[in-house]
């Protein structure tokens, strides 16, 4: 979702809804990035601040050592992924996020109530390619994940 449509006044509006007008998704550019926008599958690195509308912190990278994860895989909120894929590298934003593009609205208990917008701001440092996997290994993660997932049940029932 690369399209931007200003939300302020005049020719320097800097807000801008990313939800076809829907509002659910709103991005507030606090600096501009360069070059092109991060290309989904990438990971990314970013110092982020997440919070709830009632301004409770749902979390923060530590300092200047950036959070890495993959850019468009669901490894964050649907928003957040949404947002940080019309980012430069550099770029400064704050997403404003809806609850369907966030924690839906039964929310994630206990953590966050239901029915919960965020506000996530990001910098986003830059991104590379995502570590691979050699096919062995990942046969072998996946035996013991099963595994673990066997033993955490069985334990469960004793």
């Amino acid at each position: 979702m690369h399209h931007r449509r200003a939300t302020g006044e005049g020719g320097d509006a800097k807000k801008f809804d990313l939800s076809d007008g829907k509002g659910r998704l709103t991005k507030e550019i606090l600096s501009e990035g360069q070059g092109p926008t991060i290309p989904r599958g990438k990971l990314a690195k970013v110092l982020y601040t997440g919070k709830l509308e009632s301004g409770r912190e749902l979390g923060v990278s530590e300092g200047d050592d950036p959070v890495e994860f993959v850019v468009g895989n669901g490894n964050v909120v649907e928003g957040l992924d949404e947002g940080i894929l019309t980012m430069q590298q550099g770029e400064r934003a704050i997403f404003y996020i809806s609850p369907e593009l966030a924690f839906g609205q039964e929310g994630k208990y206990p953590d966050i109530p239901e029915n919960q917008s965020v506000v996530y701001d990001v910098e986003l440092m830059g991104w590379r390619d995502p570590p691979t996997i050699d096919p062995l290994s990942a046969a072998l993660l996946a035996v013991g994940a099963i595994i673990a997932g066997v033993f955490y049940l069985g334990s469960m029932s004793t």
